[in-house]
């Protein structure tokens, strides 16, 4: 009887694992179908870095890859950008890597993860890389707000629309 539960619990395990790793297959240099849709980040979401000027961030991503970003500040028009985006899954786990390439030819990139709370949210910590301002992205293994602008670079976008 004990042999039985083991050789069930063993299938069992063995077909959540297939299960798991075919859910991950086909997601390596996509889009995440999460991603898609309309971000905000104010208030105290924005990073430490951000305050002053800026009153909010408007990110839109679209499933064909591109997005738009609306910078509104303080008593000064709103900025508008646009680009493609694209999500990389570096390694099975909790962080994604997101690159931002505008049209005028920055690329920003770095890690988010989604949170846990009552809305759909995630947890940025993104630096521009071009052209480089000597700035470093986020480690993979130490997560966000491991770049080196540190903690104060990191944050967070709640999900109002998809």
């Amino acid at each position: 009887m004990i042999k039985s539960k083991n050789q069930y619990l063993s299938l069992f395990l063995l077909i959540f694992g297939i299960i798991f790793l075919h859910s991950c297959e086909g997601k390596g240099n996509s889009q995440s179908e999460t991603l898609t849709g309309v971000w905000i980040s104010k208030g105290e979401n924005l990073s430490a870095l951000q305050s002053g000027l800026i009153d909010s961030i408007k990110i839109i991503f679209y499933r064909n890859n591109e997005f738009e970003e609306y910078i509104f500040m303080k008593e000064i028009d709103p900025a508008f950008y646009e680009g493609i985006y694209r999500v990389t899954y570096p390694s099975p786990g909790f962080y994604q890597w997101l690159t931002l390439m505008y049209h005028d030819g920055r690329v920003i990139e770095g890690l988010f993860h989604y949170l846990l709370g009552d809305y759909v949210t995630i947890e940025t910590d993104l630096v521009q890389t071009v052209p480089d301002l000597g700035y470093l992205p986020p480690d993979l293994q130490r997560g966000v707000g491991s770049s080196s602008l540190g903690p104060a670079n990191v944050q967070i976008y709640v999900k109002i629309h998809d």
